[in-house]
Protein backbone atom coordinates (compact mmCIF):
# COMPACT_ATOMS: atom_id res chain seq x y z
CA UNK A 1 0.00 0.00 0.00
CA UNK A 2 1.12 2.80 -1.02
CA UNK A 3 2.08 5.97 1.54
CA UNK A 4 -0.45 8.55 -0.71
CA UNK A 5 -3.07 6.19 -0.65
CA UNK A 6 -2.49 5.86 3.62
CA UNK A 7 -2.64 8.92 4.09
CA UNK A 8 -5.80 9.62 2.11
CA UNK A 9 -7.25 7.23 3.72
CA UNK A 10 -6.12 8.71 7.33
CA UNK A 11 -6.95 12.03 6.13
CA UNK A 12 -11.09 10.52 5.28
CA UNK A 13 -10.96 8.95 8.39
CA UNK A 14 -10.16 12.03 10.71
CA UNK A 15 -12.97 14.10 8.46
CA UNK A 16 -15.35 11.11 9.58
CA UNK A 17 -14.34 11.56 12.90
CA UNK A 18 -15.08 15.04 13.16
CA UNK A 19 -18.37 15.26 10.97
CA UNK A 20 -19.36 13.10 13.77
CA UNK A 21 -19.12 15.10 16.92
CA UNK A 22 -19.84 18.18 15.22
CA UNK A 23 -22.02 19.93 17.97
CA UNK A 24 -25.68 19.94 16.62
CA UNK A 25 -25.34 16.10 15.85
CA UNK A 26 -24.10 16.11 19.22
CA UNK A 27 -27.57 17.61 20.89
CA UNK A 28 -29.73 15.82 18.16
CA UNK A 29 -28.05 12.22 19.62
CA UNK A 30 -28.59 13.32 23.00
CA UNK A 31 -32.02 13.99 22.55
CA UNK A 32 -32.93 10.87 20.47
CA UNK A 33 -30.88 8.88 23.31
CA UNK A 34 -33.16 10.34 26.24
CA UNK A 35 -36.55 9.92 24.18
CA UNK A 36 -35.21 6.28 23.57
CA UNK A 37 -34.29 5.65 27.59
CA UNK A 38 -37.87 7.43 28.58
CA UNK A 39 -39.29 5.08 26.07
CA UNK A 40 -37.58 2.03 27.40
CA UNK A 41 -38.13 3.16 30.90
CA UNK A 42 -42.04 3.01 29.98
CA UNK A 43 -42.01 -0.33 27.91
CA UNK A 44 -39.29 -1.36 31.07
CA UNK A 45 -42.17 -0.63 33.85
CA UNK A 46 -44.85 -2.67 32.09
CA UNK A 47 -42.96 -5.28 31.40
CA UNK A 48 -42.47 -5.11 34.93
CA UNK A 49 -45.73 -5.02 36.00
CA UNK A 50 -46.99 -8.18 33.75
CA UNK A 51 -44.27 -10.29 34.92
CA UNK A 52 -45.28 -9.46 38.89
CA UNK A 53 -49.23 -10.09 38.02
CA UNK A 54 -48.09 -13.90 37.01
CA UNK A 55 -45.50 -14.19 39.79
CA UNK A 56 -48.23 -12.99 42.18
CA UNK A 57 -50.61 -15.54 40.78
CA UNK A 58 -48.46 -18.10 40.55
CA UNK A 59 -47.66 -17.41 44.18
CA UNK A 60 -50.86 -17.27 45.66
CA UNK A 61 -52.24 -20.44 43.67
CA UNK A 62 -53.62 -23.50 45.61
CA UNK A 63 -50.82 -26.20 45.34
CA UNK A 64 -52.80 -29.60 44.37
CA UNK A 65 -51.28 -33.24 43.46
CA UNK A 66 -54.55 -35.14 44.47
CA UNK A 67 -56.89 -36.02 42.26
CA UNK A 68 -59.85 -36.04 44.89
CA UNK A 69 -58.76 -32.51 45.93
CA UNK A 70 -58.45 -31.67 42.07
CA UNK A 71 -62.40 -32.70 41.68
CA UNK A 72 -63.34 -30.78 44.43
CA UNK A 73 -61.43 -27.87 43.74
CA UNK A 74 -62.96 -27.74 39.96
CA UNK A 75 -66.12 -28.17 41.30
CA UNK A 76 -66.06 -25.73 43.37
CA UNK A 77 -64.55 -22.93 41.40
CA UNK A 78 -61.56 -22.87 43.55
CA UNK A 79 -60.00 -20.82 40.96
CA UNK A 80 -55.95 -20.62 40.42
CA UNK A 81 -53.92 -23.55 40.96
CA UNK A 82 -50.78 -25.17 40.41
CA UNK A 83 -51.52 -29.03 39.55
CA UNK A 84 -48.86 -31.26 39.78
CA UNK A 85 -49.12 -35.20 38.54
CA UNK A 86 -48.59 -37.33 35.54
CA UNK A 87 -49.55 -36.90 32.24
CA UNK A 88 -50.50 -40.70 30.81
CA UNK A 89 -52.54 -42.29 28.08
CA UNK A 90 -53.20 -45.61 27.55
CA UNK A 91 -53.60 -45.26 23.88
CA UNK A 92 -50.44 -44.86 22.82
CA UNK A 93 -48.88 -44.38 18.79
CA UNK A 94 -46.01 -45.22 16.95
CA UNK A 95 -44.26 -45.99 13.57
CA UNK A 96 -43.94 -49.24 12.42
CA UNK A 97 -40.14 -48.89 12.00
CA UNK A 98 -39.88 -47.01 15.31
CA UNK A 99 -42.25 -49.59 17.58
CA UNK A 100 -42.48 -48.74 21.36
CA UNK A 101 -45.49 -46.25 22.35
CA UNK A 102 -45.63 -42.20 22.71
CA UNK A 103 -48.57 -39.82 23.05
CA UNK A 104 -46.76 -38.00 20.14
CA UNK A 105 -44.74 -38.30 17.43
CA UNK A 106 -43.56 -36.50 14.18
CA UNK A 107 -41.67 -38.43 11.51
CA UNK A 108 -39.16 -35.08 10.08
CA UNK A 109 -38.55 -35.53 6.57
CA UNK A 110 -35.10 -34.00 5.51
CA UNK A 111 -33.91 -34.39 1.75
CA UNK A 112 -29.75 -34.05 0.64
CA UNK A 113 -30.42 -30.98 -2.23
CA UNK A 114 -28.39 -28.68 -4.39
CA UNK A 115 -28.11 -24.98 -4.32
CA UNK A 116 -26.16 -22.77 -6.39
CA UNK A 117 -25.32 -19.17 -5.04
CA UNK A 118 -23.02 -16.55 -6.40
CA UNK A 119 -20.21 -15.72 -4.86
CA UNK A 120 -17.43 -12.50 -5.08
CA UNK A 121 -14.22 -13.98 -5.24
CA UNK A 122 -11.19 -11.46 -5.13
CA UNK A 123 -7.55 -12.99 -6.16
CA UNK A 124 -4.15 -11.95 -5.15
CA UNK A 125 -3.80 -8.81 -7.32
CA UNK A 126 -6.78 -7.20 -5.75
CA UNK A 127 -9.02 -8.56 -8.75
CA UNK A 128 -12.51 -9.46 -8.03
CA UNK A 129 -14.76 -12.02 -9.91
CA UNK A 130 -18.55 -13.27 -9.69
CA UNK A 131 -19.40 -16.64 -10.44
CA UNK A 132 -22.10 -19.60 -9.34
CA UNK A 133 -21.18 -21.87 -6.35
CA UNK A 134 -22.65 -25.00 -6.23
CA UNK A 135 -23.40 -26.83 -2.74
CA UNK A 136 -25.85 -29.21 -0.76
CA UNK A 137 -27.01 -29.60 2.33
CA UNK A 138 -30.02 -31.45 3.92
CA UNK A 139 -33.27 -28.90 4.12
CA UNK A 140 -36.62 -29.94 5.83
CA UNK A 141 -39.13 -31.68 3.58
CA UNK A 142 -42.48 -31.86 5.48
CA UNK A 143 -43.65 -34.07 8.71
CA UNK A 144 -46.26 -36.65 9.53
CA UNK A 145 -47.75 -36.68 12.77
CA UNK A 146 -49.54 -38.41 14.99
CA UNK A 147 -51.10 -38.13 18.56
CA UNK A 148 -53.39 -39.79 20.85
CA UNK A 149 -57.03 -38.93 21.14
CA UNK A 150 -57.03 -38.11 24.94
CA UNK A 151 -54.40 -37.72 28.09
CA UNK A 152 -55.30 -38.23 31.50
CA UNK A 153 -53.77 -36.28 34.41
CA UNK A 154 -54.41 -36.08 37.67
CA UNK A 155 -57.05 -39.23 37.08
CA UNK A 156 -59.24 -36.76 34.91
CA UNK A 157 -59.64 -37.33 30.86
CA UNK A 158 -58.54 -34.48 28.86
CA UNK A 159 -58.72 -34.31 24.72
CA UNK A 160 -54.81 -33.90 23.02
CA UNK A 161 -53.42 -30.83 22.30
CA UNK A 162 -55.67 -29.26 25.49
CA UNK A 163 -52.30 -29.28 28.16
CA UNK A 164 -49.40 -27.93 25.87
CA UNK A 165 -46.77 -31.03 26.36
CA UNK A 166 -43.40 -31.35 25.79
CA UNK A 167 -41.53 -32.91 22.57
CA UNK A 168 -37.99 -34.25 22.74
CA UNK A 169 -35.96 -35.74 20.10
CA UNK A 170 -36.02 -39.26 20.04
CA UNK A 171 -32.91 -41.22 20.72
CA UNK A 172 -33.04 -43.96 17.86
CA UNK A 173 -30.36 -46.30 19.32
CA UNK A 174 -32.20 -46.14 22.88
CA UNK A 175 -35.38 -46.81 21.21
CA UNK A 176 -33.60 -49.99 20.05
CA UNK A 177 -34.16 -49.21 16.10
CA UNK A 178 -31.22 -51.07 14.43
CA UNK A 179 -31.55 -49.63 10.92
CA UNK A 180 -30.58 -46.29 12.26
CA UNK A 181 -27.87 -44.00 11.55
CA UNK A 182 -26.17 -41.51 13.53
CA UNK A 183 -29.84 -40.87 14.62
CA UNK A 184 -31.55 -40.91 11.36
CA UNK A 185 -33.41 -43.16 9.47
CA UNK A 186 -32.01 -43.04 5.82
CA UNK A 187 -34.70 -44.77 2.95
CA UNK A 188 -32.31 -43.53 0.28
CA UNK A 189 -28.47 -41.96 -0.09
CA UNK A 190 -30.59 -38.40 -0.30
CA UNK A 191 -33.82 -39.07 1.75
CA UNK A 192 -33.48 -39.25 5.71
CA UNK A 193 -36.24 -39.43 8.87
CA UNK A 194 -35.59 -38.44 12.45
CA UNK A 195 -38.75 -38.10 14.78
CA UNK A 196 -40.19 -36.29 17.63
CA UNK A 197 -42.36 -37.35 20.28
CA UNK A 198 -43.66 -37.20 23.27
CA UNK A 199 -42.95 -40.03 25.68
CA UNK A 200 -45.84 -41.35 28.04
CA UNK A 201 -45.76 -40.90 32.25
CA UNK A 202 -44.63 -37.48 31.73
CA UNK A 203 -44.73 -35.93 35.03
CA UNK A 204 -44.76 -32.04 36.17
CA UNK A 205 -46.81 -28.84 36.62
CA UNK A 206 -49.37 -27.20 35.03
CA UNK A 207 -50.78 -23.62 36.24
CA UNK A 208 -54.29 -23.29 35.16
CA UNK A 209 -58.03 -22.03 36.48
CA UNK A 210 -60.16 -24.33 38.20
CA UNK A 211 -64.17 -23.03 37.13
CA UNK A 212 -67.05 -24.78 36.24
CA UNK A 213 -65.67 -28.57 37.40
CA UNK A 214 -62.79 -28.61 34.43
CA UNK A 215 -59.61 -26.52 33.95
CA UNK A 216 -59.41 -23.42 31.98
CA UNK A 217 -56.49 -21.86 30.45
CA UNK A 218 -54.31 -24.11 31.34
CA UNK A 219 -50.18 -23.16 30.84
CA UNK A 220 -48.25 -25.79 29.06
CA UNK A 221 -46.91 -29.05 31.21
CA UNK A 222 -42.78 -27.66 33.24
CA UNK A 223 -42.10 -31.11 32.90
CA UNK A 224 -40.30 -32.97 35.82
CA UNK A 225 -41.29 -29.19 37.95
CA UNK A 226 -42.78 -28.91 41.08
CA UNK A 227 -44.58 -26.59 41.78
CA UNK A 228 -41.71 -24.74 43.89
CA UNK A 229 -39.74 -24.74 41.49
CA UNK A 230 -42.47 -23.25 39.21
CA UNK A 231 -42.82 -20.44 41.36
CA UNK A 232 -39.45 -20.07 41.75
CA UNK A 233 -38.70 -19.76 37.93
CA UNK A 234 -41.53 -17.64 37.28
CA UNK A 235 -39.72 -15.08 39.83
CA UNK A 236 -37.06 -15.25 38.44
CA UNK A 237 -38.24 -14.47 34.65
CA UNK A 238 -38.78 -11.35 36.26
CA UNK A 239 -35.02 -10.17 35.88
CA UNK A 240 -34.35 -12.24 33.24
CA UNK A 241 -36.91 -10.18 31.03
CA UNK A 242 -35.32 -6.71 32.08
CA UNK A 243 -31.93 -7.99 31.83
CA UNK A 244 -33.21 -8.97 27.57
CA UNK A 245 -35.16 -5.91 27.26
CA UNK A 246 -32.45 -4.08 28.51
CA UNK A 247 -29.70 -5.10 26.04
CA UNK A 248 -31.71 -5.48 22.79
CA UNK A 249 -33.16 -1.81 23.20
CA UNK A 250 -29.44 -0.63 24.00
CA UNK A 251 -28.43 -2.07 21.29
CA UNK A 252 -31.68 -0.22 18.85
CA UNK A 253 -30.45 3.43 20.53
CA UNK A 254 -26.94 2.69 19.87
CA UNK A 255 -27.95 1.58 15.70
CA UNK A 256 -30.47 4.58 15.57
CA UNK A 257 -27.71 7.04 16.74
CA UNK A 258 -25.33 5.32 14.75
CA UNK A 259 -27.39 5.51 11.47
CA UNK A 260 -28.02 9.38 12.31
CA UNK A 261 -24.95 10.42 12.75
CA UNK A 262 -23.51 8.27 9.85
CA UNK A 263 -25.91 10.82 7.28
CA UNK A 264 -24.68 14.07 6.38
CA UNK A 265 -27.49 15.76 7.62
CA UNK A 266 -26.84 18.97 6.38
CA UNK A 267 -29.97 20.35 7.99
CA UNK A 268 -28.45 20.72 10.92
CA UNK A 269 -25.78 23.21 9.73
Amino acid sequence: MSIRTTTHRRMHRRTYLTRMVKKPELLFSTIIVLVMVFIGIWISSAISESVMQTSEEYSTATIISDPSQFDYAAATNFGNALLYGEVESDELTTFDEIGNGYIYIEKVREEYTRHTRTVTKTDSNGNKRTETEVYYSWDYDGKTCKHVDSITFLGKEFPFGYIDLPTYRLDLFEAGVQSQRSNYIYTRSDIRYYYNVTPNNLTGTVFASLKNSTVEDPSALYHNMTPQEVIESVKKSETTAQVIFWIVWTAAIIFIVYKFVEQENYWLD
